[in-house]
């Protein structure tokens, strides 16, 4: 995802990750959700929809829950 998103990122005002297929996130997804809501924080909003219960324990657990637009 991070290599995908490098080269358009200048050009993004509102960026939507749809995490509705996503069964596990490692440390180092949370490394690049991290450093995109860093970069949006500057430049825009990153929201993340349909988020799991398991994705969403980590979250919390990690006060991503805290930091992200969760909806």
């Amino acid at each position: 995802m991070e290599t995908q998103l490098a080269d358009v990122m200048d050009s993004v005002k509102v960026l939507i990750i749809d995490m509705a297929k996503l069964s596990y996130l490692s440390s180092a997804g949370l490394r690049v959700l991290l450093a995109l809501q860093k970069r949006m924080n500057k430049q825009g909003e990153m929201k993340l929809l349909n988020v799991n219960e398991m994705i969403m324990e980590v979250f919390e657990v990690t006060g991503f829950a805290d930091i992200l637009t969760i909806e």
